[in-house]
């Protein structure tokens, strides 16, 4: 094995245990939430889908922070690479005492205009107002995982990951199920996790050798740079979540089943991105690195590395899935019915990992580079033809099999204009 392939899995391993770990926490409070009742189990989805669309939102601040920082870290300024991150903390502030203020004030109306029926809105509202409180520490720790990333640090969060995780854990049993605080006391706990995990990242911060103190308010021009690096990372995520969410709406159109067992294959595939997303941090860290130093060809050649890893870690689950037919599906259902039509469609599941594996890892190499554009362009118009073929295909009778292949198509888009556009070279001075 090469020292570059080594080091990349010397990032990879601990990126990837980090974003398996970070679920865990909503985990936890499903599974303990749920021994209250239906009601308040039904209130902390809700509450938590809201949550998880201003997170959604303001995801920029993880993959915006880690570029920036590897570029300025490549280059030899390492004040500039603090420069960056304390602004991000002063944006992570700005936005998440605006969010938490918005969710603190009009949380019921929020739900109300989801819909939620009246048994919900109680437990839901306690939940997400209590969250609130933690928003602006949560988009802290992004700021945290962004930095620490961006100096080639794994390690660091994975282990402010876990602590906050324990930490999560214990204070939810003993909120909710000691202490009888109820749906709020899940709240108080996983606010409490936020807390730690930003003091965590502010006594750990020295690791990373960053000058942070001293840099005062952005000028109007990094504003207009950060701006347009966020707008283009919303719209990216944006993008892939609603083409998503367009499949998901065409397999309700079809029956009960089908929903199901779409859902199944979603859940996994929300799991395999977990897996994949670990190649692509440290793809994105070590491109944004190499192209800081003004090495192109380091680049190029990290960007090959971190395909051929895609790739393999691809084809890995592909076989993977395919013996596990059987098993992997019962995990997450025992409904016949769901098993069945889960069936018509796991062979296309399983070998779809194969090109899944070099999507994300192109990804990660073009966010390292800051293509932020390009990969909006395209995730975009990948979202609206998948989607668009779902609802076609739901409008003519397609069933599940059909519905996985528009899902087939959005992840095909993505990796053809990937490939294009690493073969192109324009990357490298994106």
């Amino acid at each position: 094995m090469s020292p570059r392939a080594r080091r990349l899995l010397a990032l990879a391993l601990p990126a990837t245990a980090t974003l398996v770990a970070n679920p865990l926490m909503g985990l936890v409070d499903t599974a303990v939430v749920g021994r209250l009742g239906a009601a308040e189990l039904g209130g902390l989805g809700l509450a938590v889908s809201v949550l998880a669309a201003a997170a959604w939102v303001c995801n920029f601040l993880v993959f915006g922070t880690t570029s920036a920082v590897a570029r300025a870290v490549g280059g030899g300024h390492r004040d500039v690479a603090g420069r960056r991150v304390a602004h991000a903390v002063q944006v992570a502030l700005v936005l998440g005492v605006l969010i938490a203020t918005v969710l603190l004030v009009a949380a019921p109306t929020v739900l109300r205009a989801l819909g939620a029926v009246e048994g919900l809105r109680e437990p839901a509202t306690t939940y997400l107002r209590i969250r609130a409180v933690g928003v602006p520490f949560l988009l802290l720790g992004y700021v945290g995982h962004g930095a620490f990333r961006g100096v080639s640090d794994t390690r660091t969060p994975l282990l402010v990951v876990v602590v906050a995780n324990l930490v999560n854990a214990v204070l939810t049993f003993w909120l909710v199920l000691g202490v009888g605080l109820g749906i709020a006391g899940a709240a108080w706990a996983t606010v409490a996790a936020e807390v730690l995990t930003v003091l965590a990242f502010a006594l750990l911060v020295g690791r990373t050798r960053l000058p942070l103190a001293g840099h005062g308010v952005p000028t109007l021009a990094e504003l207009r740079v950060l701006s347009t690096v966020s707008r283009d990372l919303v719209l990216r995520t944006g993008g892939l979540v609603l083409g998503l969410l367009a499949v998901a709406a065409a397999a309700a159109r079809v029956d009960a089943a089908t929903a199901a067992a779409y859902q199944v294959l979603y859940q996994l595939l929300q799991l395999v991105s977990f897996l994949l997303d670990g190649v692509a941090i440290a793809g994105q860290a070590m491109v944004g690195t190499a192209l800081g130093s003004g090495d192109r060809r380091e680049a190029r050649a990290v960007a090959a590395t971190t395909l051929r890893w895609g790739l393999g870690l691809g084809v890995g689950l592909a076989a993977l899935f395919s013996l596990g037919g059987g098993l992997v599906p019962r995990v997450l259902t025992d409904d016949p019915q769901v098993l069945s039509t889960v069936a018509t469609a796991w062979w296309l599941f399983a070998l779809g990992q194969v090109w899944s594996g070099p999507v994300y890892a192109l990804d990660g190499v073009l966010m390292g580079a800051e293509d932020y554009a390009y990969l909006r362009t395209w995730t975009v118009l990948a979202g609206v033809l998948g989607g668009g073929a779902a609802q076609v295909s739901a409008s003519y009778g397609g069933d599940l099999l059909w519905l996985w292949a528009a899902v087939q198509v959005l992840m095909g888009v993505r990796l053809l204009s990937l490939l294009a556009r690493v073969r192109s070279g324009r990357w490298v001075a994106a």
